[in-house]
């Protein structure tokens, strides 16, 4: 009986063990998961003097405390070039939700100034000294801004895009500079390697600038609609080279159209009543109480022996 009682002793204090061992990394998978973080995409835009606006997206990794605003302040770092839109804030309420930063771009005029490269802050703050994004930071986002001024240039607007699958189409508009006019026609061609977005035109293509058209035409980019919980997914669409009997333009490369396809899949919810399966995690947790139980058992037996 003695002997009895005293492996029921060992093997009960061995499974305190085993839960006390699962508890502390269940706060760590959940410490691991759950870390607050600002997420800027894309961190990287281009604009022309002029052109189109351009769109960033932030968004909250995790909720913030109960009762904390996060907000998140963009900032210039050359107004001439680009402006910004206003700060925007987060809750617990619509931190899954993605809110949009507009960059304007600086208008032509200043003449010959080349491309002018400039960074966008984004100051985060918290209305909660030591919530959950007290004290976070925020990714940079790097801009450039194409000089059209006083040389020749192909322009691509915009080059920068956000397009939703089953949602509208983006137009991009190519057409030459306003203060140096081709002598002859322009061509070059656009292509795709993704799968996430398609040119109305079906890719490669090329476009043609003529006098007939004058120099200017248009294009589509809309998001492949698939039924895949994929998230959103960058694509790019790349342009060559151009080729022209006028010296001035053989050989500009446009720029390449670089974009996000947003994904308009969602996983289904959980009915009431239905059952769940384990995650990975929980898998994980139960194999190491399995384990841990096995290895109380083995060490009982050896006792007992």
């Amino acid at each position: 009986m003695f002997v009895g009682h005293l492996q029921l002793k060992i093997y009960g204090q061995l499974m305190m063990k085993s839960f006390r061992v699962l508890s502390a990394l269940t706060a760590l998978t959940l410490a691991a998961t759950t870390q607050a973080a600002v997420i800027i995409n894309p961190t990287n835009i281009s604009t022309t003097e002029g052109g189109s606006t351009v769109q960033y997206q932030v968004v909250l990794d995790s909720a913030p405390d109960g009762g904390e605003t996060v907000t998140v302040t963009p900032s210039s770092g050359d107004v001439t070039e680009g402006t910004v839109s206003a700060a925007i804030n987060f809750t617990d309420a619509n931190w899954e939700t993605p809110q949009y930063i507009t960059v304007t771009p600086g208008a032509s005029g200043d003449g010959n100034d080349g491309d002018v490269a400039y960074a966008i802050t984004n100051a985060v703050t918290s209305n909660l000294g030591g919530g959950a994004y007290d004290g976070e930071t925020a990714p940079d986002v790097n801009a450039n801004n194409a000089n059209i001024g006083g040389i020749a240039v192909i322009i691509v607007d915009p080059s920068s895009i956000f397009v939703t699958e089953g949602g509208a189409a983006q137009t991009i508009t190519v057409s030459v500079g306003p203060d140096t006019l081709p002598t002859d026609d322009i061509s070059f061609d656009v292509t795709t390697v993704s799968g996430e977005a398609t040119a109305t035109p079906g890719t490669p293509f090329t476009v043609t600038l003529t006098a007939g058209n004058g120099y200017s035409v248009t294009f589509d980019i809309t998001a492949n609609d698939d039924a895949l919980i994929d998230g959103d997914q960058a694509f790019t669409f790349t342009t060559s080279a151009a080729t022209s009997t006028d010296l001035g333009f053989d050989g500009l490369n446009p720029a390449d159209i670089n974009g996000v396809a947003l994904d308009d899949d969602v996983a289904p919810s959980v009915g009431a009543g239905a059952t769940s399966l384990p995650t990975l995690s929980q898998w994980s947790q139960l194999l190491l109480l399995i384990l841990l139980a096995g290895f109380g058992m083995r060490a009982v037996q050896r006792r007992k022996t």
